[in-house]
């Protein structure tokens, strides 16, 4: 077997592998990860000490460089939710609007709120405002439900501080130039969330929602409280301050948020959980890349990748369709990304791929893959479905639906992104 067809093999069955068993067999994607490594890693003809240590090496390198990025961005989610200023952001930014454009308003606030809060839990605080918004205007509650969830989901798997993104980014070698990728991202976002407005109007129609009507009562929290938490971080990194300050400046300003006699302690140690568990699958995908890398793939594929701008287009549409078939088998958003970003790695240089904007560029169409599509599988096409009082056969005809547009778009955005910069 030549070395060629021995390398598609492992990376066949070591995807395979790991889609089978998160898929079917319910097995966490960290194990899955890891069996998929050493799979790699026998078929290309590797020793086991010498999986092991590779193993080892990738798991923490990528630790280091992400650790305290995900630990601290988990943190400023966490206090967003729990202090309430994640509500008093996304009152503020409906009345700045007025109630003739609530759902231009929920798009916008979904992505200002994705970006250190997840998709998840933004889309089950907020979506509790819903009712109240629809009853003041004659926008369908649906509609709203789906710019807000489409929101979220834009920046949650466009930019960093989410671990899909920041991951990403990581993988790639962009961890000095995360606030490149955050500008980059930002301004990607904006035309995916402007389909996801358009698409949520139309694709509203007919769908009736069972949310219950009830008063919301909004948090007393100073607005700019609210807001200095979520825009101090941003403005930071994209003026060049080192991520990890910026992010922790941005919590440090959360406690501000803090009332009295609340249990605060709990919710970090809260936070520091989840972020671990997001810790545990990004190092073990950092494994399976570094297995990948010593099978010796970019030396053996490297002439049939050239640097060339259409060689360089085909590999942005490559890596979007490697994350948008692990995206739509295995559910995870995350985990598709990671995995995505560790198989083309090797390929950079062959590719042609070596400034920032090019690289931001790959983040951007791994990020647009990995939202295609979220479907029965997902759980934040359940948490949209349920939190958002839609039948399942209608998330399926619209969020689905929506989170495929999403996905092309930000394919699109990151050509001209490759192309322009």
């Amino acid at each position: 077997m030549s070395a060629l067809l021995t390398i598609i093999v492992a990376l066949i069955v070591s995807v395979a592998a790991i889609i089978i068993l998160t898929r079917y067999l319910n097995l966490h994607a960290f194990f899955s990860l890891l069996i998929a490594a050493v799979i790699c890693g026998l078929i290309t003809g590797l020793d086991t000490l010498s999986i092991i240590s590779l193993m080892q090496e990738g798991f923490g390198l990528l630790l280091r460089q992400i650790g305290f990025l995900v630990a601290f961005g988990s943190c400023l989610g966490m206090m967003l939710e729990k202090t309430g200023g994640m509500e008093v952001i996304s009152k503020k930014v409906v009345n700045w609007f007025g109630a003739k454009r609530s759902t231009l308003a929920l798009s916008f606030t979904g992505l200002v709120v994705g970006i250190p809060v997840f998709c998840d839990s933004g889309f089950i605080i907020l979506s509790r405002l819903i009712p109240s918004i629809a009853s003041q205007t004659s926008v369908l509650p649906a509609e709203l439900s789906l710019a807000l969830s489409t929101g979220l989901y834009t920046t949650h798997t466009m930019v960093p501080p989410t671990p899909g993104p920041l991951a990403t980014a990581v993988n790639l070698g962009l961890e000095n130039q995360i606030s490149v990728v955050m500008v980059i991202g930002i301004l990607a976002s904006i035309p995916v969330g402007l389909v996801s407005y358009f698409f949520s109007k139309k694709f509203a129609k007919g769908i009736i929602t069972d949310q219950k009507h009830e008063v919301v009562d909004v948090p007393d929290v100073n607005v700019i409280l609210a807001f200095l938490p979520l825009i101090s971080p941003i403005m930071l990194i994209a003026f060049g301050l080192n991520p990890i300050i910026a992010i922790a400046i941005g919590v440090a300003f959360s406690f501000l948020l803090i009332k009295k006699n609340s249990r605060w302690p709990s919710w970090l140690s809260e936070a520091l959980k989840d972020a671990g568990i997001i810790l545990l699958i990004t190092g073990a995908g950092g494994s399976f890349g570094a297995v990948i890398k010593a099978s010796g793939i970019d030396s053996v594929l490297k002439e049939y990748v050239s640097g060339s701008s259409s060689q360089g287009i085909m590999f942005l549409v490559i890596g979007f369709v490697i994350a948008a078939a692990l995206k739509t088998a295995q559910g995870s958003t995350t985990t598709s990304m990671i995995i995505t970003s560790g198989l083309l790695v090797p390929l950079l240089g062959a590719a042609g791929f070596d400034s920032s904007p090019e690289l931001s560029a790959l983040v951007i169409a791994i990020g647009g893959g990995a939202m295609t599509v979220s479907h029965a599988n997902d759980s934040y096409f359940w948490v949209v479905s349920q939190f958002g009082g839609m039948a399942a056969k209608d998330a399926l005809r619209s969020f689905t639906i929506l989170t495929a547009l999403q996905g092309l778009t930000a394919l699109v955005m990151s050509i001209l992104v490759y192309l322009i910069l």
